[in-house]
């Protein structure tokens, strides 16, 4: 992985006089007076949860929580309307540098090696973690060598991942084939997303499939790549592709021209 923040922090100087900063390390927000607002440390922060990003389009709330799952602070962000564009680049830039932080420079060749929980389901009271080379969710474990296809399914207020371990069709059993059941399904994160868009992108030659829309106002969930995905995230730490499938994730996510070198370095 290549990232900006490795050399500077990007600093956000808003209309209201607050000033949001986000390095590789954290997030500080000050309010116009001085007064911070939001101070946290990625070591202390397993995962974010952002509110609203993706069925609206400004004044996302990003909620970090702890290493025991429970909310440790928040900061709203990109509050500012702008319609003439996907509003979205405070939020991104906080997402790229918590994964930065998280996956670290050696991303995505440390796939097989990683130990990082992904998300928390409380619904399910289950932790989704990437542990040395198995995707595991409850009492559920995945070898991340056989994930063989990914949907997305975005509705904007629920999202989720479904995992497979067959083609389409090829699944064991009538009623898994019948009814194309998938093997694991995980709830859709900035981490879990990056995370397994790699994976499955490593082990077939493609990336996951956004194609399913919403049934409403979405024909598809491309969005997503463009909210959460950026193409630094599959390059080699030296800032090349070594693989022809990181050649095909970088591609295909700058592609949407909503890289966050597109207007940090502005």
């Amino acid at each position: 992985m290549i990232s900006p923040f490795d050399t500077h922090p990007a600093i956000f100087n808003r209309k209201d006089g607050s000033v949001l900063t986000i390095s590789r390390n954290g997030v500080l927000c000050k309010d116009k007076t001085g007064k911070v607002t939001c101070d946290v440390d990625f070591d202390d922060v397993n995962g974010l949860h952002c509110s609203g990003y993706l069925n609206s389009n400004n004044n996302y709330q990003i909620i970090f929580r702890g290493t025991d799952w429970k909310n440790l602070t928040e900061v709203d962000t990109d509050c500012e309307s702008r319609d003439d564009c996907h509003n979205i680049f405070e939020t991104k830039a906080l997402i790229a540098a918590f994964l930065r932080n998280k996956l670290t420079a050696d991303f995505p060749a440390n796939l097989e090696t990683l130990d990082l929980p992904l998300d928390y389901s409380y619904l399910k009271r289950k932790e989704v973690r990437l542990q040395n080379g198995n995707l595991v969710f409850g009492n559920t474990s995945i070898p991340i060598k056989d994930i063989r296809r990914v949907l997305c399914m975005a509705a904007g207020a629920i999202n989720n991942l479904l995992i497979y371990t067959s083609e389409k069709g090829e699944a064991k059993g009538f009623f898994k084939k019948l009814f194309d059941k998938a093997d694991m399904t995980i709830p859709l994160t900035a981490l879990t997303v990056s995370v397994i868009n790699a994976i499955v992108a490593r082990n077939t030659g493609h990336g996951i499939d956004f194609s399913r829309g919403n049934n409403w106002d979405q024909k598809d969930s491309k969005y997503v790549i463009i909210r959460y995905l950026d193409s630094s995230y599959y390059y080699d730490k030296d800032g090349t592709t070594s693989t022809e499938w990181q050649k095909m994730a970088v591609e295909r996510t700058a592609s949407y021209n909503y890289d966050i070198a597109n207007w940090l370095e502005k």
